[in-house]
């Protein structure tokens, strides 16, 4: 049981689970376009965003606990599910996600922040469960 900083990060089904979303998003999308690899690409961010987050607390000072384990995956669930059923809150992030882009894209040349596309589909609320992986993955920590 590993309970230093960011150590969920470190666990085997967190690391598959960011290979997967960065294979899917960058060679499987483009190959293989459809249901499949849109939902494969949510539920591997929802396997891994909650331990994400509780590594950012815990770099911050935070100590390792189940409760901040939880509220990061009701964050998780709150905000996903928010942005792909509220445009608001969908048209806040596609805004905001441009804006903490924008540093890197800076660098390589761009002028000005740019609005990021995110389709906004209630179906992909079906890879909400994938969040209790983060959970197991992340409780006996």
């Amino acid at each position: 049981m590993n309970r230093g900083r960011g150590a969920g990060l470190l666990h085997p089904g967190v690391i598959v689970a960011v290979l997967v979303l960065l294979i899917n998003d960058h060679y499987l999308k483009a190959a293989a376009p459809g249901f499949i690899t849109g939902k494969l690409s949510d539920a591997a961010g929802l396997a891994y965003f909650p331990l994400f987050l509780q590594a950012l607390w815990e770099w911050c000072g935070g100590g390792v606990s189940k409760r901040v384990l939880r509220v990061c995956c009701a964050a998780t669930v709150l905000v996903f599910s928010s942005v792909k059923t509220i445009p608001l809150c969908h048209d806040l992030y596609e805004v905001g996600l441009g804006w903490l882009q924008y540093p890197v894209r800076a660098w390589i040349g761009a002028s000005a922040p740019a609005r990021v596309a995110l389709q906004m589909d209630p179906w992909d609320l079906l890879a909400l469960p994938a969040v209790g992986l983060a959970w197991r993955w992340g409780r006996d920590r």
